[in-house]
């Protein structure tokens, strides 16, 4: 998972114009923005992220002269209109209850022509038809319909694809799914926030050693894999792992 993510600021390294003033909203621990920030491409880099700790830890760990992290409560982006020429926003609209706010507010901060890129877990590779999140902390997840739909509301132009993995990835987050979905099938008072997450590490790992299909531990997977064993897809949007959208302000 940190592979696939990694390889979505790998791909806005790539894509976004140099000497740009970059805007990452929900930037988190901070490690991909660093990634950004490192490949020496953009003038500068706003990290912004409405959970204050997460901000502390980014500022201390992860610095360079052209990042900065900042901390806002939510809603308003604390900067003005036509601020920043491109912006980037990774795993994070699942979590806003107010996901049209949200994308209004990138687009007014971001310049005419300005280029965004969004993404977030695929609901088609993860959950039935219908079918609320297992995951918590989302709010709602999105299909390629209905992302697009939403990206439309503030962005002239709009595609979406998808980021895949190589078949044996595929295979292992698949396997990973279906032990999460077994974990929370038998939580459904959600007790499970009271466990230490050590405690849950063991669950899993157990699950995961027990199961059909077992494929072996994390310590298995890491030397393994690379960011070349992930792609951009405009086709067989169903099985992707997440979808990207790449939106220019019109």
């Amino acid at each position: 998972m940190y592979l696939m993510h990694l390889f979505a600021y790998q791909l806005a390294a790539d894509r976004l114009p140099h000497g740009s003033r970059l805007l990452e909203v929900g930037s988190g621990e901070g490690y991909g923005t660093f990634h950004l920030a490192g490949s020496g491409k953009f003038r500068e880099i706003t990290g912004l992220d409405v959970d204050r700790d997460s901000i502390l830890r980014a500022s201390s760990k992860y610095r360079s002269d052209n990042l900065t992290f900042q901390h806002y409560s939510g809603g308003t982006l604390p900067f003005g209109d036509n601020s920043f020429d491109a912006a980037v926003s990774f795993q994070v609209v699942e979590h806003i209850r107010d996901d049209r706010n949200y994308i209004d507010e990138v687009s007014r901060v971001l310049k005419q022509g300005g280029m965004f890129l969004v993404t977030t877990p695929n609901r088609t590779n993860r959950l039935k038809p219908g079918q609320k999140p297992w995951n918590r902390f989302h709010v709602r997840e999105y299909d390629a319909e209905s992302l697009g739909d939403l990206l439309s509301q503030g962005f002239g132009n709009v595609k979406i694809m998808g980021i895949r993995g190589t078949d044996e990835i595929q295979q292992i987050e698949a396997l990973r799914i279906r032990d999460v979905v077994r974990l929370y099938s038998l939580d459904p008072l959600n007790l499970r926030k009271m466990v230490p997450p050590v405690v849950k590490s063991m669950v899993v790992r157990l699950f995961r050693s027990s199961g059909p299909g077992n494929t072996g531990g994390d310590e298995d997977f890491l030397p393994k894999y690379s960011l070349q064993d992930f792609r951009t897809v405009e086709g067989d949007l169903q099985s992707s792992l997440d979808l990207l959208g790449i939106c220019i302000k019109e």
